[in-house]
């Protein structure tokens, strides 16, 4: 079954989210076992100025990449800073924190391979300024990896019986954050004191944030399982 779900972005930005998995099928890639995976689609204006819109597909980091191959003038030598700012062209500006994530649900620690802290920050702020209001398909168990850098994923997840649209992808951001805000950094990661993290983050309206390191950004369906 392929489901397509469209919201318009403005600025002449779309975002489609859409899986290609036969329902009760895991996901290859899903931060948990059994869990189903979703890719982001982006519509993007084309690097060369003529008016169109491209169709792409992963996250936001990937999106640049792509958008480098296709013309884009991206520094190779800040390529960080290059991306944020083609991403920051097609985006809205920053949008507040409105989720709200509290002590009554869990947020869990060290459940998955230590990602690199700095490249979730990176990953927080793209999400911050991504217009339009992100979808997912009915859960439980529903996941798509947002963003991903230095080996490192940020996944939402949808857990509910029922499709789920919220308010903005900075809700998401809201996710990870509280997970950097949670979760210290695992001193026999050998990484650095402070540069490491991983864990999940449960919201009350039955949707939660995963960080992992581990993961292949050049390849959104590698097949990597949780510890």
């Amino acid at each position: 079954m392929f489901i397509s779900i469209s919201t318009t972005f403005p600025l002449a930005f779309m975002v489609t989210l859409t899986w290609a998995l036969r329902q009760g099928d895991p996901g290859r890639g899903a931060p948990l076992p059994d869990h189903l995976i979703m890719v982001p689609r982006w519509e993007v204006p084309s690097p060369d100025g003529n008016g169109k819109t491209l169709s792409l597909r992963g996250t936001v980091e990937e999106v640049a990449a792509q958008m480098r191959g296709l013309g884009a003038t991206f520094d190779a030598d800040d390529d960080d800073d290059e991306e944020e700012d083609y991403l920051g062209k097609v985006a809205t500006p920053a949008v507040e924190r409105r989720a709200v994530f509290t002590n009554e649900e869990a947020t869990l620690c060290h459940n998955f391979g230590e990602g690199n802290r700095s490249a979730v920050h990176v990953g927080i702020k793209f999400l911050r300024t991504m217009g339009g209001r992100p979808q997912n398909g009915a859960g439980p168990a529903n996941c798509g990896r947002v963003s991903c850098r230095h080996d490192t994923g940020i996944w939402w997840c949808n857990d509910a019986e029922d499709s789920k649209e919220l308010a903005s992808f900075a809700d998401i951001a809201d996710g990870a954050q509280r997970v950097l805000d949670k979760c210290l950094d695992k001193q026999d990661a050998k990484q650095g004191e402070g540069m490491t993290v991983s864990g999940q983050a449960f919201h009350k309206d039955g949707w939660n944030v995963v960080i992992r390191g581990g993961d292949d950004c050049e390849n959104s369906a590698v097949n990597i399982n949780s510890r």
